[in-house]
């Protein structure tokens, strides 16, 4: 090992006070040492240590290294001067890592500013100086010892310092110790923010801190007291161990806290099964996502990654567990999902081979990773809902088995939508018996979260279990309770609820009645089972708006002559009876319709003529006349003439009738002309009684409140309607009124007023 030792003495000048180096007789120990005298360059970097005791670090220009110290007041420097490849010697500092920990925390504000510009000496190029000024050489080789102990040996050897010169602008090292009274202004803006990193120990503010990552978790480490482990040497400032806890990584900044992480995301991807280092960051990254979540994210995507690659170099399936567990957000299952997605289908796929009881992580598997549209977890899905509906086979159980360990709704709710879909006849057959064996528990459990026609089908099959249970429209309405505003509104679950009640049969006359009632005819008809309903046409219990509404749906099918007479008979007289039809065109059609129809049910034939009586009561009286259907009306029947006489009086029409008639001429003139006293051909004695009665009860009441001016209008009106018989049919106007006049007597004497 070519090391020479040299000693040199550092002489003063007493009259110009300059310095220079003379060669030191060696003491007993490098006796044996070869000794030359150094090159000018060699005193020179000697000289650069200065005259108090320190010590300095520095590269020669051939390429070796020379470490100085400087004993007895600093009046002689001894030198070690070592070759370019020879191992330099690390200083005769005798600091623990007790006492560098000891410094840190009495030094914190400064560690990580410090340690940052260190890093920086060797991250770039033309990395500037670092001046620390402190009162003491001392104190400046605890700061170049704390730097060597974060760096790895090599990087630490190759640090070159001065602990203490006297002119710091003169030295080479990469850290220099200054005293206060140094040759160097500490207080220049120049020096401080472009010339040199000045930290400032002795009441100067000192160079702006740079942040760093590695230098705050380092100097993190320091102040925990637990001393960082030197990074690789290809790499010192690689944060690839996880040597802070989550109270530490939580105490640094945002930046400095996601840098971390990432490094060890990265260290992650390069381990191996079984890793160690893997558990540990796995708890880091658990407890880090307690207290911070978004800043553990990357390392719990690194994690997922790292447990999915294994698994599949291993050909298993990776622990999802441990990876629910990860503080992963839906973002970035998302992520992961898109990456393994597809994968985790095909591995299902391969799968199924196997019997159905060892689907469950699979499943699982490309549940959690979104295989939603894969064909692997279609064909599964379809398998479980098949299994399902045969009950008597071990795979019913399986599916069973399965699906309960699954417990994932968004599956649960796919297979009950498999199962609600297609349910002829053999598939609704298969339903009820899985409903009824014991794995139909299951069922039942998710039943709010399955499809309508699923529901229904289920209640079905339960109901039709229960001894005594609902049968027949008792069962349909019991079904309809699972319906929005519990009625019927879609041709699709009319027919489900059909099939489910009565099966291949025809309901009977009681049943199809509440049926119609439930729901509309017209849904009835387009359900395909409107000619079940001619029943309740043909032989009505009554008629009212329902049965008109069944006879207008039937009356666009095809039917017989008799039962479409029979549904146009009733539509034309509910038209007529609202006035949508003339009172000409409807008696006409009326009677042709009626003799199609016959023979027509009695209850049928009631209500016909009920809403004919209530049409020719609301027609125009002037139009009655002029139409020619008042001589049909004569001749009417009792049923229709006595409808006609009960609608008229009515408590309410006819008194708003007789209110209306004062102010109305023209209309006491037409109801005289169609009531009044008549004899002769086509008149029966039932029109006769209904039509005095009518004058009597409606018009004669009304004649005394008549003035003469109105009496006179009315003349005038009979003769128009009448014509050529005007002034005959006035003269039956005056009589009739005189007969009544006649009738009621002299008017009473009226007393005088009263007060």
């Amino acid at each position: 090992m070519a090391i020479r030792r040299l000693s040199y003495r550092l002489d003063e000048e007493p009259v110009t006070g300059a310095v220079r180096l003379i060669p030191a007789q060696a003491g007993p120990q490098e006796q044996e040492s070869e000794q030359t005298p150094e090159s000018p360059e060699v005193a020179e970097y000697v000289r650069a240590v200065g005259h108090r005791e320190g010590l300095s670090r520095s590269r020669l220009p051939g390429g070796g290294a020379l470490l100085c110290a400087t004993v007895d007041a600093g009046r002689r420097v001894d030198a070690v001067c070592v070759d370019a490849l020879d191992e330099l010697p690390m200083p005769a500092l005798d600091l623990s890592t007790e006492q560098l920990v000891g410094f840190a925390r009495e030094n914190a504000p400064r560690v990580e500013p410090f340690l940052a510009d260190v890093r920086r000496l060797f991250d770039e190029r033309a990395g500037r100086q670092i001046v620390v000024a402190a009162h003491d050489p001392l104190t400046v080789a605890h700061w170049v010892a704390l730097a060597c102990a974060s760096l790895p040996g090599p990087y630490a050897s190759s640090l070159t310092f001065s602990t203490w010169t006297a002119q710091p602008r003169r030295a080479p090292q990469q850290i220099l110790g200054i005293g206060p009274d140094a040759d160097f202004d500490r207080f220049d803006g120049t020096t401080l923010d472009h010339l040199y990193r000045v930290h400032d120990g002795i009441g100067g503010q000192g160079s702006t801190p740079i942040p760093d990552t590695w230098a705050e978790v380092t100097a993190r480490q320091w102040i925990e007291g637990t001393p960082p482990q030197p990074g690789a040497d290809d790499d010192p400032f690689a944060l690839t161990r996880p040597t802070l806890d989550v109270r530490q990584l939580a105490a640094m900044s945002g930046d400095a806290r996601q840098e971390i992480v990432r490094a060890h995301a990265a260290a992650v991807a390069e381990q191996s099964a079984g890793s160690p280092l893997v558990d540990e960051l796995y708890a880091l990254c658990q407890e880090l996502g307690t207290e911070d979540r978004a800043a553990a994210e990357p390392l719990a995507l690194a994690l997922a990654r790292h447990y999915v690659s294994v698994a599949e170099d291993q050909d298993t399936l990776p622990d999802l567990a441990a990876c629910e567990r990860l503080p992963l957000s839906a973002e970035a299952w998302l992520r992961l999902r898109g990456e393994f997605g597809g994968r985790a289908d095909d591995e299902l796929r391969r799968r199924l081979r196997a019997p159905m009881g060892t689907w469950t992580e699979p499943l699982r598997l490309a549940l959690a990773m979104g295989a939603d549209a894969g064909r692997g977890l279609d064909e599964a899905m379809r398998r479980l809902a098949r299994a399902l509906l045969n009950p008597g086979r071990r795979e019913c159980a399986e599916a069973v088995e399965v699906l309960e360990a699954l417990g994932h709704t968004g599956l649960n709710r796919r297979v009950l939508k498999l199962l609600a879909q297609d349910l002829n006849d053999p598939k609704l057959d298969r339903l009820r018996d899985f409903v009824n064996a014991p794995q139909g528990a299951w069922l039942l459990r998710h039943i709010d979260d399955a499809p309508l026609a699923l529901r229904l089908a289920e209640a079905a099959a339960r109901l039709r279990r229960e001894s005594g249970g609902p049968r027949g429209a008792d069962l349909f309405d019991a079904l309809t309770e699972l319906l929005p505003g519990r009625r019927v509104h879609d041709v699709e679950t009319l027919r489900l609820l059909w099939r489910l009640v009565w099966g291949g049969r025809q309901p009977d006359r009681v049943d199809m009645m509440r049926l119609a009632r439930t729901c509309t005819a017209r849904l009835i008809i387009d359900a395909g089972y409107g000619i079940r309903l001619m029943g309740l046409l043909m032989e009505p219990e009554r008629v009212d708006a329902e049965l008109v509404d069944l006879a207008r749906a039937l009356h666009a099918l095809r039917l017989g002559p008799r039962e479409r007479a029979t549904a146009g008979l009733l539509v034309l007289a509910a038209d007529f009876a609202d006035l949508r039809v003339p009172a000409d065109r409807a008696v006409g059609e009326l009677g042709t319709t009626l003799r199609r129809a016959s023979p027509v049910h009695v209850v049928l034939r009631r209500g016909v003529d009920e809403l004919v009586a209530r049409g020719l009561a609301r027609v125009d009286p002037a139009d009655l006349y002029r139409s020619g259907v008042l001589r049909d009306l004569m001749a009417a029947e009792g049923n229709v003439l006595r409808a006609y006489r009960a609608h008229l009086l009515d408590d309410g029409a006819c008194e708003r009738l007789v209110h209306a008639l004062p102010h109305n001429p023209a209309l006491i003139a037409a109801l005289y002309n169609t009531w009044r006293p008549r004899q002769g051909r086509g008149v029966t004695a039932e029109w006769q009684r209904v039509s005095e009665e009518l004058l009597a009860r409606i018009l004669a009441p009304v004649l005394p409140r008549l003035e003469d001016l109105v009496l006179g209008q009315v003349a005038t009106e009979l003769a128009r309607l009448t014509e050529r018989r005007g002034q005959q049919r006035v003269q039956e106007w005056n009589a009739w009124r005189a007969g009544l006049a006649e009738a009621q007597g002299p008017p009473r004497p009226q007393g005088p007023p009263r007060p």
